[in-house]
């Protein structure tokens, strides 16, 4: 697995402006400043908030109860409403932001109807009461304006950069005013032909190259409170489609079919987004830019956000809704605004929509079928979408449109913007198992997938070496035991063991006892065994004898026996009628046989894998068993099953051998072991007291101490501390209960340090495993930036703060050689990374040319020391059809459907768009002796080389193992976090693909 040190010299180029005093000159914004946490302002803003939990707590079935009376909610919807929409308070109420003055009176009045309202005094009663103490306060307090160029910048002592909080929203603002100031120009690129003689004889054309057309649309964005803006008037669907571009909305609306399906009225828009972020080593923050698609939802009661036109003079207001199930603008905040004789027009028009919605949303026609609510034409109210689902309108906006926004930046900043270039020296990654070395492979893999037969496009691991890897833990055999209830879900369990293994399936016979083993390889075999009384769904009275049953029947000493079971989804039937949604969604999740089989299976210390046998089709109401391919390679749900059966069964085989030591390597990578440590806190549950625990899980893969021998992967959580070989951890954590929060009334701040504590005493036990053997901490440093203040990019070259009781880094106060070699943190969200334009590479002839895509490595160019390294990545779901590479959503075509497949078109329109994807990589705290580029490099070979996926993970994989040991409990969906926040970092790491 050898490589070329011929080194290249490319360019990445970005949509990310450096923050320089050029760029910030003349910004400034008004701050109002609360003080800390103990100030008098922030003190009467707690206790406000528990009268309101007290006053408005939701009781089930009591028809009064008031979900809304959330005081941060009724003051943020008052505030946008009364000012000119550039605001931002704080929810702790640290701080509040805004470009204009607001009076201290208006703040006064709000306030005190605030608290009126949250202390259930009568509406007019509340100006005669006593002037509350947080409303007097609020309005003597004075607020300052601050030079943005002077808070954001790198201070003249030489300190990293800290911009405050209420920088980071302000600056939006400022950015944002300036793109929307000019028109986005959203030029064609048009496809230059060559003509060409098929096999036939006929004469054909292809697209040879691209080049820009003289069409060029002027599209309008507008800005959002929030600090993105949006082409509003440049809606993005079916009905804008065969229109011309930019649409004219008054021409769109006639072009309203008169009886229209769902999809026909379904429509998006182009959203643009601005997020400022640090670097370490980096002396200013950045500006990242980046193009979305905001979806735009049929109703406002099931949407969480709208967005409001007010006028061209105020931006765009994004309006947060309220309340469980159906949703409305908060009550509260109306009421206030009425009493203070304020426009709130935009927010009736709201209540007007939702009581409407509220109306029809039970209608039925005359054959009794419930009347769905279409999208109505774009108007002044749009509901955004709270998820993604099947939609008329595809998600990307595509790498051109990020090329078009570069070009926006420079004609709107000139030379006052310093767009991000980062720089690679090429490819560090070797050819994993799947991907052919030579073009002679190449065509027979190629003629291979023609004829149907078996190719391997995942990189399944060799049988030697999860034959070592099982050995290496203390096993003799690993038996897979295969629990089926449909013989079409058997069949593909037989062919997805037996291709990989080199067997004919036909070859394999199961016993119709289901009690003989059947050889794979050699101490590697399977079991067969029909267990439709243990895998079906319902409140499994006897899940844990039936369980026990068969564990018993083929357990052995020194066997590991890992379970690959049969299951489906489950949906709502005939038992559920007359049921709430919420009531459904309880008895699914209760009545959910998979995660009652991991729980009865963990016990046991038997890891588990399922495979989806039938799917529930929504559209026709029906369910499909899911058959064999016809083509032996195309069951991807399958052989990925078995890859993510082996990571449970703590299988590192020599695949990352090769992918960490391979011959030849320009970065020499010492033997050493690599830890991944992942950190989430709980949802929130108002039945318990105190901040909810953190979860922690962790990996370990440790190599052989000389080259070619096996690997180990080893694993810990919080819930069962202790490091163990990782398919017993993993079975530890299943088989216990998450960890409540009821037993004292710690504060969130503290639980965050609990969660510090107990990752070092993770890390003082994991030298005991190592035998001295050096190791490299890999953390989500988004994820768990509350933990350790000494890896946050502002307290670089710092000492610890004597008054921050947690813990500087995950080890301090360990022996120094217990420490790791470098704490390399990670990054996977995507609003703090740059997002790739295009790539030039400068040849050695001189010539520069300009490359489709670069999956390499990058830095910045002049290398600072502590700098990050950032790794891009194509999506695998976007395919080789590159959608979005040359043309902008507006253009998209939305396809046609015919017999004939010459006359077929595909749909543009509703198809993913190709871009690049982002990571952070960043060695920080690296001890003499350690290269932190060859530490980035491996970190990057970890993700390249997954354990159980084809592609690249956005974790590297001992961090990727750690996370999936949370994502496999059987209590997760219940435990999983609600806030946005934690929702977006989770996501970021599993990826989409995952």
């Amino acid at each position: 697995m050898g490589r070329s040190n011929t080194q290249r010299d490319l360019t990445a180029h970005t949509t990310s402006i450096r923050c320089t005093p050029k760029l910030l000159d003349g910004m400034t914004a008004l701050v109002w400043d609360f003080g800390d946490y103990h100030s008098p302002i922030r003190r009467a803003w707690r206790e406000l908030g528990s009268t309101a939990a007290r006053n408005g707590k939701w009781i089930k079935d009591v028809q009064d109860a008031d979900p809304f009376l959330v005081p941060y909610s009724i003051a943020v919807t008052v505030l946008q409403q009364i000012t000119d929409g550039y605001v931002y308070l704080d929810k702790y109420l640290a701080f509040m932001v805004t470009l204009n003055p607001v009076e201290p009176d208006t703040l006064r009045k709000v306030f005190t109807y605030l608290e009126g309202i949250v202390r259930k005094v009568p509406l007019d009663e509340i100006p005669f009461m006593d002037q509350p103490t947080l409303a007097r306060l609020l309005a003597d307090a004075a607020p300052r304006r601050h030079s943005l160029a002077e808070n954001i910048l790198q201070p003249e002592d030489g300190k990293p950069a800290s911009p405050d909080s209420w920088a980071y929203e302000a600056v939006k603002w400022h950015i944002a005013k300036k793109l929307a100031s000019k028109p986005f120009l959203d030029q064609e690129i048009e496809p230059v032909l060559e003509t060409y003689e098929a096999a036939n004889g006929e004469t054909k054309h292809r697209t040879a190259d691209w080049r820009p057309s003289e069409n060029i649309a002027a599209v309008q964005y507008r800005p959002i409170s929030t600090g993105d803006l949006i082409a509003w008037d440049q809606p993005i669907g079916p009905v804008f489609a065969s229109l011309a571009h930019p649409v004219d909305l008054g021409e769109a609306i006639k072009a309203l079919p008169e009886n229209p399906t769902r999809s026909q009225v379904q429509y998006a828009m182009s959203r643009l987004s601005v997020k400022m972020a640090t670097y370490t080593a980096e002396p200013n923050p950045v500006l990242n830019l980046d193009a979305h698609i905001r979806r735009v939802n049929n109703t406002v009661i099931h949407a969480s956000t709208v967005l409001v036109d007010q006028g061209a003079d105020r931006p765009l207001m994004s309006v947060s809704l309220d309340g469980r199930g159906l949703r409305q603008t908060n009550k509260h905040a109306l009421e206030i605004l009425a009493k203070m004789d304020a426009d709130r027009s935009s927010l009736n028009a709201i209540e007007k929509r939702v009581t409407d919605e509220r109306n029809r949303l039970n209608a039925k026609d005359e054959n009794g079928k419930r009347i769905d609510i279409l999208t109505p034409p774009p108007g002044a109210i749009r509901p955004t979408m709270p998820k993604t689902d099947s939609f008329a309108v595809g998600t990307g906006a595509g790498i051109y449109h990020l090329s078009l926004l570069r070009n926006h930046v420079q004609r709107v900043f000139g030379d006052t913007a310093f767009l991000l270039d980062l720089k690679s020296k090429g490819n560090v990654f070797g050819k994993r198992a799947h991907e052919p070395a030579a073009s002679a492979q190449e065509e027979e893999k190629k003629q291979k997938k023609q004829d149907g037969e078996y190719v391997d496009l995942i990189g399944k691991p060799s049988p030697e070496g999860i034959r070592s890897s099982i050995e290496a833990a203390g096993y003799k055999k690993l038996r897979i035991l295969c629990l089926w209830y449909r013989e079409a879900t058997l069949t593909r369990m037989i062919h997805g063991l037996a291709h990989p293994y080199g067997l004919e399936p036909n070859d394999i016979d199961p016993d119709p006892s289901g009690e003989k083993p059947f050889p794979l390889a050699d101490g590697i075999e399977a079991v067969f065994c029909n267990a439709e009384a243990l895998l079906e769904h319902g409140p499994g009275a006897q899940r844990t004898a039936d369980a026990q049953r068969i564990i018993s029947k083929f357990a052995a000493p020194g066997v590991l026996l890992a379970a690959w079971c049969e299951t489906e989804i489950p949906v709502r039937g005939e038992e559920h009628e007359g049921m709430k949604s919420a009531e459904v969604k309880t008895a699914l999740a209760e009545n959910d046989a998979k995660h009652q089989v991991v729980r009865e299976l963990a016990k046991a210390a038997v890891p588990s894998q399922f495979l989806v046998g039938r799917e529930y089709d929504s559209f026709t109401k029906t369910f499909n068993i899911i058959k064999k391919p016809a083509k032996a390679f195309e069951d991807h749900r399958v052989y990925m099953g078995v890859l993510d059966l082996y990571r449970s069964c703590g299988v590192v085989d020599d695949r990352f051998e090769r992918a960490l030591y391979p011959d030849d390597d320009p970065y020499p990578l010492p033997r050493m072991a690599f830890c991944g440590i992942h950190i989430r806190k709980q949802a929130t549950d108002r039945k318990y007291k105190g901040a909810p625990k953190r979860i922690i899980t962790a990996s370990a893969i440790i190599p052989s101490p000389e080259p070619g021998g096996p690997w180990r992967m080893i694993g810990w959580s919080n819930i069962h501390p202790q490091w163990e070989h990782y398919a017993l951890a993993q079975s530890n954590f299943h088989a216990a209960n998450y960890p409540l929060h009821t037993e004292n009334g710690d504060s969130d701040f503290q639980r965050w340090a609990q969660a510090g504590d107990d990752v070092r005493t993770a890390l003082q036990e994991l030298h005991d495993e190592l035998d001295g053997l050096p190791y490299a901490l890999m953390i989500d440093g988004h994820a768990s930036r509350r933990v350790w203040p000494g890896l946050h990019n502002n307290k670089q070259g710092l000492g610890k703060d004597p008054d921050d009781p947690r813990l500087w880094l995950p080890a301090s106060g360990l022996p120094l050689s217990w420490n790791p070699a470098s704490i390399i943190r990670m990054n996977c969200a995507q609003a703090e990374m740059p997002r790739l334009v295009a790539v030039t590479e400068k040849q050695k002839n001189g010539k520069t040319v300009t490359l489709k895509t670069s999956s390499d490595l990058y830095s910045p160019e002049d290398q600072p020391e502590g700098h990050p390294w950032f790794l891009f990545t194509e999506p695998r779901n976007y395919g080789k059809k590159r959608h979005g590479q040359w043309k902008t959503r507006w253009r998209a075509k939305p396809g046609k459907a015919s017999k004939n497949a010459d006359e077929r078109k595909e749909n543009e329109l509703n198809s993913p768009w190709y871009s690049m994807t982002t990571r952070e990589i960043t060695p920080m705290h690296t001890r003499d002796g350690y290269d932190r580029e060859t530490l980035a490099v491996a970190a990057a070979r970890l993700s390249h080389q997954a354990l159980s996926w084809s592609d690249r993970t956005r974790y590297p994989a001992p961090l990727h193992a750690a996370l999936q040991m949370d994502l496999g409990h059987p209590q997760y969906r219940r435990s999983e976090p609600k806030d946005s926040e934690s929702i977006e970092t989770l996501k970021e790491a599993r990826g989409t693909d995952l």
